[in-house]
């Protein structure tokens, strides 16, 4: 195995001269480098800095990415499958088209990225962070949403039927035409989420979601599981009406 630590990289031509299929970057500089292009059979990055860097059309078939920062960079119709990336930040990237499928994409930061057409099929993005991120044309089927934070994001169209989610963010999302029938919601966040008639919670379990401002009441919630407490603030958020419970509760 090679190590590479601490160098200044910016041109595609260096960095090709020196890949092999055992190299390791570590603490390395690619701030504005230019990669688009770049092929590669194993790409290993830890710890480095990729501002502004263009990784636009990349195929690795092994990415490895830890701990480093890709803010503002370009990963436009890069295909990494089945990739590793951990703790990084991707706040502003402009991600468009970016095949991540079946990738591990966990404690991670895509705020404000643009990410429309991402491909997400069954990757795992517990703990990451995908704030004000519109990913109504991504693929999220199979994904693991565990302790992801989609506040302000729009999910719009998207179906999470069936699913668990838990620890999930949704405050302030957009959750028009969602479909979250028979869904179970331990410790979410629906604070203030854009919800419309066409929002379905059918048979959902939504004991363990905060909902309030989120105007459940326009959404359909045929046989849906609710504690008194969230049916009263219901009431209230849709109609202005304060509900009192009797000792009993009833």
């Amino acid at each position: 195995m090679t190590i590479y630590e601490n160098l200044t990289i910016t041109d595609g031509d260096r960095l090709y001269d020196i890949l092999d299929e055992d190299t390791v970057f570590r603490g390395c500089d690619f701030d504005d480098a230019d990669f688009e292009g770049i092929e590669a059979d194993v790409l290993v990055i830890e710890d480095c800095t990729l501002r502004r860097a263009n990784l636009s059309n990349l195929l690795c078939h092994d990415l490895r990415l830890k701990d480093s920062t890709l803010e503002e960079a370009a990963l436009n119709s890069m295909e990494a499958y089945e990739a590793e990336i951990t703790g990084c930040s991707f706040m502003s990237a402009r991600m468009l088209k970016v095949s991540l499928n079946l990738s591990k994409l966990t404690d991670c930061d895509f705020s404000g990225a643009d990410m429309d057409g991402a491909n997400l099929f069954g990757a795992d993005l517990s703990g990451s962070r995908f704030r004000g991120v519109d990913l109504s044309t991504a693929r999220l089927e199979g994904a693991n949403l565990d302790r992801a934070d989609f506040s302000l994001a729009s999910l719009r169209e998207h179906s999470f039927k069936g699913r668990k989610l838990v620890g999930v963010n949704f405050t302030e999302a957009d959750l028009e035409g969602c479909d979250f029938s028979d869904a179970v919601f331990e410790g979410c966040h629906l604070v203030g989420a854009y919800i419309s008639e066409r929002t379905r919670f059918d048979r959902a379990d939504l004991r363990g979601a905060f909902v309030s401002g989120a105007h459940l009441v326009k959404a359909s919630l045929v046989g849906a599981v609710m504690l008194p407490s969230q049916v009263n603030t219901m009431v209230f958020d849709g109609f202005g009406i304060v509900v009192f419970m009797d000792d009993a509760g009833e």
